[in-house]
């Protein structure tokens, strides 16, 4: 199982390629081999994708496989891909702000719990 920051970047990378070449999920499905939930699942981060998944799936949305696979997600990518999706600027501020108070809380819940 992937973690949630990773499959979220996953699903934004892959939907948003997906519907940039006007493709559904069934239709990418079938070009890549699989049903329609399987790869709803897979772009969801829910179930992981596999190199030779990712090679197929690259092919189809005609890039280059590292620009849509990512073994390894850090913040800074995270923000890259929200930086691409035109988020206003007080989102951003939001989701700073909500980050920092969840990490924050996750500290409390930890201390508690001993």
């Amino acid at each position: 199982m992937l973690t949630k920051k990773h499959s979220e970047v996953i699903k934004i990378k892959l939907q948003k390629m997906r519907l940039k070449r006007q493709l559904s999920q069934e239709e990418i499905a079938d070009l890549i081999g699989m049903t329609q939930s399987t790869y709803s699942r897979k772009e969801k981060g829910v179930t992981n994708i596999t190199m030779q998944e990712w090679i197929k799936i690259a092919k189809v949305l005609a890039v280059e496989k590292d620009e849509i696979y990512q073994a390894s997600i850090s913040k800074k990518d995270i923000f890259k891909v929200f930086e691409n999706l035109n988020i206003p600027p007080e989102f951003l501020e939001k989701i700073n702000f909500l980050q920092k108070e969840n990490f924050e809380l996750q500290e409390k819940l930890r201390i508690l719990q001993k």
